[in-house]
């Protein structure tokens, strides 16, 4: 097996991210759940890092797609439009909850005048 550059520095660099949540969870900056994630996420960056042929055939045999690199492509595309697709929801919900939260505010201050 081939070393190349990017398996030695993705780690390197995934791991000070590792730390940095490490941090901030002590430091209560973060909830418990949002370190796990944050572990978990950079802990699968290594992994993909270390062995990119093992992960891209695998996605490549599921999508049934012959290129490699372009099942990871498709693969990062679906993840990233799932994830833009929950964080327009997630926006949502907040906007919805910021103006129902403004109007019972305007209410009270009305009525306590």
């Amino acid at each position: 097996m081939e070393i190349r550059i990017f398996q030695i520095v993705v780690p390197i660099i995934a791991l000070l991210f590792i730390s940095g949540i490490f941090f901030r969870y002590r430091k209560s900056d973060i909830t418990i759940y949002e370190m796990i994630l944050g572990f978990v996420f950079w802990l699968a960056v290594i992994l993909v890092a270390i062995f990119p042929d093992f992960f891209s055939e695998g996605i490549a045999k599921i999508f049934g797609i012959e290129s490699n690199v372009n099942a990871i492509i498709f693969f990062c595309l679906g993840l990233l439009f799932f994830i833009q697709f929950k964080m327009y929801f997630t926006i949502r919900k907040q906007q919805k909850d910021l103006t129902e939260l403004t109007r019972k505010l305007a209410l009270r201050d009305h009525l306590e005048e």
